[in-house]
């Protein structure tokens, strides 16, 4: 099994990212306003898999970090 990469993780109050951060190019800050949108505000651990991604998001006091 190949090692995956981190391309872009960011941390969120809200749907306000507060930090990200990617060595990478892309669109990644619209499709993580996307995400957030549709995330529930309790506390609790998500996967989401998308066109060959897993979005791994832990959603803690109304913080969402993202690790993809």
């Amino acid at each position: 099994m190949g090692q995956q990469s981190l391309i872009y993780s960011f941390v969120a109050r809200g749907t306000l990212i507060l930090a990200e951060h990617s060595d990478f190019t892309g669109n990644f800050t619209t499709i993580a306003l996307q995400c957030l949108q549709k995330l529930p505000a309790s506390n609790n651990k998500f996967i989401y898999n998308c066109d060959g991604h897993t979005f791994n998001f832990l959603v803690d006091n109304g913080f969402s970090n993202n690790l993809f």
